[in-house]
C-alpha cells in the first residue's frame, strides 16, 4: 500500500476480484452437463482477466468480461432452462468482478479508489440482486397476457432503450 493525501490507496486490487473471475468461470462446472467448448471459454476468459490484471493490459478486460457472459449464457441456452433462479446472484458476482477488475486497473495506473464509489458499487449489486430477483419471482407467477400486459412490456423496453441511449451519450 501507498499513501497518498494521508489515505491507504491498495496498488493492486485484484486479489479480490481473481477468486470471483475463477468462480464465475466454473459455474458450468458446478452446475454439470458443461460440454469442453463451454469450459474452453472460461479458462480463455479466466486467462484474459488475469493478463489483464497482471500485464496490466486494460483491453483484454472488457473481453474477459464479454467471453464469462457468453460462457455463461451458452451454458444455459444448451441445458435448455427456462429460468435460472440463481442468474440474480451470478450477475452480481458479474457486476463485482468487472467493478474490481477495473478499480485494479485504476489503482495500478495510479487511481485513488474513493469510498464514494465504493459504496455506490454496494449499493447497485444489492439493488440489482434484488430487482433480479424480484423479476425472476414475477416471471415465475402465472399471469394472463393481453393488451394491457403487453402495453406495459413495450412501454417498459422503450424506458430501457431511453436508459440506455442517455447514458451512451458520452
Amino acid at each position: 500500500m501507498t499513501r497518498r493525501d494521508g489515505v491507504a490507496v491498495p496498488m493492486v486490487l485484484a486479489p479480490g476480484a481473481l477468486p470471483l473471475a475463477a468462480g464465475l468461470a466454473l459455474v458450468p462446472l458446478v452446475g454439470g452437463g458443461a460440454p469442453g467448448a463451454v469450459l474452453g471459454m472460461g479458462a480463455l476468459a479466466l486467462a484474459l482477466y488475469v493478463a489483464a490484471l497482471a500485464v496490466p493490459w486494460a483491453p483484454a478486460l472488457p473481453w474477459a468480461l464479454g467471453l464469462l457472459a457468453l460462457e455463461y449464457v451458452t451454458w444455459l441456452a444448451l441445458r435448455g432452462a427456462p429460468l435460472d433462479a440463481t442468474a440474480p446472484v451470478y450477475a452480481a458476482a458479474f457486476f463485482l468482478c468487472a467493478e474490481l477488475g477495473w478499480l485494479g486497473l485504476e489503482a495500478r495506473s495510479g487511481g485513488r479508489p474513493w469510498l464514494g464509489r465504493a459504496v455506490a458499487v454496494g449499493l447497485v449489486t444489492l439493488a440489482g440482486t434484488a430487482l433480479g430477483a424480484a423479476l425472476l419471482l414475477m416471471a415465475a407467477l402465472p399471469v394472463a397476457g393481453g393488451p394491457p400486459l403487453t402495453g406495459l412490456g413495450v412501454a417498459a423496453a422503450i424506458a430501457v432503450t431511453a436508459a440506455l441511449a442517455w447514458l451512451g451519450r458520452r
